[in-house]
């Protein structure tokens, strides 16, 4: 299957969100090495998953590939949480949407 790179709404793959939750928490388990039942909404990456700031690059390129989206380096800066993290790929990707085959 081909790769899409999504530029505009109307060509971004559709994505449901609880297929959001399920991404995050396995690609932040896969980056962190840790399991995945720790990686829940209200985890901080940093004080409660033990991110390091090498962990956070890795983890935003992962979330980038995996969803087709792009997170500036302030949008980064503002996410420090699963939460956060969902809710801005959410914002980027229209509802009922499936994330880009990477």
């Amino acid at each position: 299957m081909a790769q899409v790179h999504p530029t505009t709404p109307e060509t971004r793959p559709i994505i449901a969100s609880i297929d959001i939750a399920d991404r995050v928490r396995d690609i932040t388990a896969r980056v962190l090495g840790i399991a995945p039942d720790r990686v829940v909404e209200a985890a901080d990456f940093v004080r409660d998953l033990g991110a390091s700031s090498l962990d956070l690059v890795e983890l935003i390129m992962a979330v980038e590939d995996a969803f087709g989206i792009e997170i500036s380096d302030s949008a980064a800066e503002r996410i420090t949480t699963v939460s956060d993290l969902q809710a801005f790929i959410r914002s980027q990707v229209p509802a009922g949407r499936t994330p880009a085959q990477a």
